[in-house]
């Protein structure tokens, strides 16, 4: 480890993504510690990139206060993500959005890390980690097996939180300010609707946040966004119309989509599928409790009743 004064490290978007900001309280907090030379902990690095203390850096670089380097040491960028993602977990403070984030995340590297590994016929990686390897089965297992164990939650969520994860890179790249808010904790939005939220194009997705905004809006779900959209009509940037001369008409309620509650069911199902799905792939149904599969019938059978019911009155109607 060792004592620097104006070195300059760098940042790596990809990691720094991966790091939840401090709240303004605890940012000023940290910058009186180290205005105080009261602040002792390093800068980790890898390769001259910042893996943990980007904010700390900031300060000290700015007011030219001496700071440590402690250097790690990974075979590559996933094994360096997959040790960022544990520490964020280990955070008191980290949002539950970005927990689950952080998760999804962390399966992408791992699973990456368990590939490479069993293509090398290798049982132990190097940097801390070891992973174990079994023929037959599958990387992707392995590593939501393992991740699962070290985050006190199942396989199954964390392959929903890698989805979650990637719905959520979808949104940023066409409405960043929507994630923030998202991964902040400002904004509430259930794991299916992102998944829906996902799939609409840019100029929809701007539309919805700066309808929230404007209202203040912390939590709303997905129906209720789509039918804004439906009321609002909202049209591409490039279909613009032409602006017709005013007339002294009298003012008209916005039309009615009587198709506007379907529609909005037929978004969810597929989410619906996709779960059941997920559970078929990943669950061993032999080594499931008999309370937790007896549990599953009966709302499925309630599912199937109500599907029955909604499927006899199309067929009237």
């Amino acid at each position: 480890m060792s004592n620097y004064n104006n070195y300059t490290l760098k940042f790596d978007p990809e990691f720094t993504n991966l790091i939840q900001p401090l709240e303004d309280r605890e940012h000023k907090s940290l910058e009186r510690k180290i205005s105080s030379h009261a602040y002792s902990e390093p800068i980790y690095t890898w390769n001259g990139l910042i893996v943990d203390g980007v904010e700390a850096y900031q300060i000290c670089h700015k007011r030219g206060v001496k700071f440590r380097i402690k250097r790690m040491y990974f075979l590559s960028r996933e094994d360096a993500i997959s040790w960022i993602c544990t520490q964020q977990l280990k955070r008191e403070d980290l949002t539950e959005a970005n927990r689950k984030y952080v998760i999804g995340k962390k399966y992408d590297a791992v699973k990456a890390i368990t590939a490479r590994i069993s293509s090398e016929n290798s049982t132990t990686g190097k940097g801390g980690h070891t992973y174990r390897i079994e023929k037959k089965i599958p990387c992707r297992h392995i590593s939501a097996t393992q991740i699962a164990s070290e985050c006190n939650t199942s396989p199954a969520s964390v392959y929903k939180y890698n989805e979650y994860s990637r719905a959520l890179d979808n949104i940023c790249e066409k409405t960043p300010q929507m994630v923030e808010r998202i991964r902040s904790g400002k904004l509430r939005i259930s794991h299916a609707n992102i998944i829906e939220l996902s799939r609409l194009p840019h100029y929809e997705l701007k539309k919805l946040y700066d309808y929230m905004i404007e209202k203040g809006i912390e939590h709303l779900s997905y129906p209720d966004m789509k039918r804004e959209l439906q009321w609002r009509k909202v049209v591409a940037p490039t279909q613009k119309e032409k602006i017709a001369e005013p007339k002294p008409v009298i003012k008209q309620m916005p039309k009615f989509d009587p198709d506007a509650e379907l529609s909005s069911l037929s978004l969810t199902i597929p989410s619906w599928c996709s779960s059941i799905e997920r559970v078929m792939n990943v669950t061993d149904f032999q080594r499931s409790s008999k309370e937790g599969k007896k549990r599953l019938k009966i709302q499925l059978s309630n599912l199937m009743t109500v599907i029955d019911k909604i499927t006899k009155i199309l067929e009237e109607a």
